[in-house]
């Protein structure tokens, strides 16, 4: 079974189920974002295609005062998979083995997320962040690698713990650099290779 998300702020509805006896969602198309409050400027963690999520699950935030929000950034299609898909997948190990490497591969990712917050220098920090969208979910055109999704600079920002004006500066500066552009469509190209050696990166990034 599958569902349409609008886009904009979602919540799981009766559509999507409770949770209950539930694998979760998988996203098939599209792209979802979840905020945990706990500052002025929200963590941010973006879903995509191959993503299992289970927005049921409690946050356990306490005693922090945190609040989560979804939001959907494009029409999103996910897979509902429900009770009666998790009695049936029992049937077949292998793809229940899939399952289990898409929320492995999730946790990876969030790690590596953290890791890239911690890089010293927002121009760094970005063409890395952006370099690993592209890389999960992008694809090659003739310019470049595409960044599939279009982020506004506050979503940026929340995506590598920084304020909305030093994205839009380091923006503009790696733009300059020819290290990346944006399509007609908004989208943003990426030029040349993934960052691999930071200290690299360091030395030649202003």
């Amino acid at each position: 079974m599958t569902r349409w998300l609008e886009p904009g702020e979602w919540s799981p509805d009766p559509e999507t189920g409770d949770g209950a006896g539930q694998l979760g969602l998988l996203v098939l198309d599209g792209f979802m974002v979840r905020h945990v409050q706990v500052i002025d400027r929200p963590p941010a963690e973006l879903f995509g295609p191959g993503d299992l999520l289970h927005p049921w699950e409690p946050d356990h935030c306490e005693p922090f005062d945190a609040g989560v929000r979804w939001d959907v950034l494009e029409m999103t299609r996910v897979a509902v998979l429900d009770r009666r898909f998790a009695a049936l997948i029992s049937r077949w190990p292998d793809l229940v083995a899939a399952l289990v490497a898409r929320a492995i591969a999730r946790s990876r990712s969030l790690l590596l997320n953290l890791a890239i917050s911690q890089l010293v220098g927002v121009d760094i920090r970005l063409l890395v962040q952006l370099w690993h969208i592209a890389q999960r979910w992008g694809f090659r055109d003739a310019a470049g690698c595409v960044v599939p999704v279009h982020l506004t600079h506050q979503l940026l920002a929340n995506l590598i713990s920084a304020q909305r004006p030093t994205v839009t500066s380091a923006l503009a500066v790696l733009s300059e650099q020819g290290r990346l552009t944006r399509r007609r469509d908004g989208l943003i190209v990426l030029h040349g290779d993934p960052p691999t050696e930071f200290r690299h990166l360091r030395s030649t990034l202003p």
